[in-house]
């Protein structure tokens, strides 16, 4: 069954959110007359490719005409209207920027899936419901939105930065024709006229790199707050998600969604520095007293490096106790997964990853602590690293003797697995931090349960990712909360639906 036939079947609420994305940028009767062709092409892909977005909307408006002949043969006067119209709009809005559709048509996909799985999910305990909410899913649009705007202003910029070199070659030009003239003719009427022509054309050359780096200054700073607020929220939102999984609750998808956030928004800060490169080389070659490519150009070029962390994808996992996350065991190797959230084939093995453990110097890591990020570590072609043969060893106290290895350890003594990233590019070196979830460690097995309800116990009360001191005053939790993580707990060890003991 095709994915518009399933949300035609969903109920009246979750087609009225279905109702709300469809609009003038990508009408629903386009959506339901071309149902099939459009799922069978890959907008996603089309979204960062232009002439493959361009090959898409000509592909789209022959559909559409295909649609016409038919309508018109059954003599349908309102719906032969409508699409006359849609055509139209369409060709009009989304000519001069194909992959703006693209974006459109993806989203509007995504969207319907992401309603298609809410509908298909079981009912929810509470800490499920403490994840959802409608605001989480409009802020979702609303990111997508400034991002595809962010990325059509950056289009609109490239438009600007080649103008003003076909200007400045004009200018170039008629300058050497005036060096070239004889003396005589220098003196003329039509060289004064010459000159002042010049003069405007200075004037509007230095005006337009001023508004030119103006715009490129407002989408920095537009990129800057999409990342660092509603970005990271989204962020947040999934690492809490995470924390939920981790004690045997659902993990909803979004990683990839948010990967592909940050990716377009990075490219269209890389689109900006080569527009940046451009304009110096046009400054190079012809400058003034108050140019203000030079002035500006090396903070906004600093600004235009703006990197989210590695984030943890996979959190510390011994593989002879996989439904046991987050407990590890003294020399016991266990696995780990980072990935970057921004996919760029030229940052393909250019980012080294160091693993430790947090700085209380108590245990150290053996094993290959080191590696480089790439696109190879990953099915779906993010770009991570995984570290498969780590172990984590107690130091030796200072009078020579071990430590607490092999007696009972405090089960609820929070660690974290710390990753130093390093970023090499454009001759530019980035340093970047980030963490595991915490951890405890044992050194008998016979800990282990102990160890997992601290576990438990840490990631139903909290947010927060990084409270090693958590167990200093830790918060009780709910019935509700222990219910519910019974109820995982029981699905996950016997391999069947969960039962419903709230």
């Amino acid at each position: 069954m095709s994915q518009w036939n399933q949300v035609q079947q969903l109920e009246i609420k979750f087609l009225e959110q279905v109702d709300q994305f469809y609009d003038d940028n990508f009408p629903m009767e386009i959506r339901h007359l071309l149902a099939q062709w459009i799922e069978n092409q890959d907008w996603e892909a089309a979204s960062n490719n232009e002439t493959m977005a361009t090959i898409l909307l000509q592909n789209l408006l022959i559909q559409l005409d295909e649609q016409l002949g038919r309508v018109s043969k059954e003599k349908n006067l309102l719906l032969i209207h409508n699409l006359k119209r849609i055509r139209k709009v369409l060709q009009g809005k989304f000519h001069g920027n194909p992959m703006h559709v693209a974006v459109v048509i993806s989203n509007c996909l995504r969207e319907e899936r992401r309603i298609l799985a809410a509908a298909n999910m079981p009912v929810q305990g509470p800490l499920e419901k403490s994840l959802q909410s409608s605001s989480v899913s409009e802020r979702q649009r609303n990111v997508e939105h400034k991002v595809a705007a962010i990325k059509n202003s950056v289009q609109m910029t490239e438009q600007d930065t080649k103008y003003l070199e076909d200007l400045q070659d004009e200018f170039d030009y008629r300058y050497k024709t005036i060096q070239t003239m004889d003396q005589s003719d220098k003196n003329s009427a039509m060289m004064n006229q010459e000159v002042l022509t010049l003069q405007e054309m200075l004037n509007s050359l230095d005006f337009k790199r001023k508004e030119a780096l103006s715009k490129m200054t407002q989408i920095i700073h537009e990129t800057d707050l999409l990342m660092n607020n509603m970005l990271i929220e989204e962020l947040q939102d999934w690492k809490r998600r995470q924390q939920i999984a981790c004690i045997g609750g659902p993990l909803h998808n979004g990683l990839d969604q948010l990967q592909n956030c940050f990716t377009l928004l990075a490219e269209s800060l890389f689109q900006l520095r080569r527009q940046l490169e451009k304009l110096e080389e046009q400054s190079t070659k012809m400058t003034y007293e108050g140019d203000p490519i030079p002035v500006q150009r090396t903070h906004m070029l600093e600004r235009c490096y703006q990197w989210h962390p590695a984030f943890c994808e996979r959190q510390p996992c011994m593989p002879t106790h996989p439904q046991r996350p987050l407990v590890l065991k003294t020399l016991i190797q266990f696995t780990v997964k980072l990935r970057l959230l921004i996919k760029l084939p030229e940052l393909n093995y250019q980012v080294k990853v160091k693993a430790s453990i947090d700085n209380n110097r108590r245990f150290v890591l053996c094993g290959t602590n080191v590696k480089a990020m790439s696109i190879e570590e990953s099915s779906n072609g993010s770009l991570s690293v995984e570290f498969r043969h780590l172990q984590p060893k107690e130091m030796k106290s200072s009078a020579g003797g071990k430590g607490n290895e092999g007696c009972h350890m405090v089960t609820e003594e929070l660690h974290s697995i710390t990753f130093e990233t390093q970023i090499c590019l454009y001759g530019l070196t980035i340093d970047l931090e980030t963490s595991s979830l915490p951890v405890v460690m044992i050194s008998n097995v016979s800990q282990l349960p102990n160890a997992w309800a601290s576990i438990i116990w840490y990631n139903v009360s909290t947010n927060d990712s990084q409270n090693l001191v958590f167990f200093n005053n830790p918060p009780p939790a709910t019935l509700s909360q222990l219910l519910e993580v019974m109820s995982w707990q029981f699905s996950s060890s016997n391999s069947r639906h969960s039962i419903n003991i709230c």
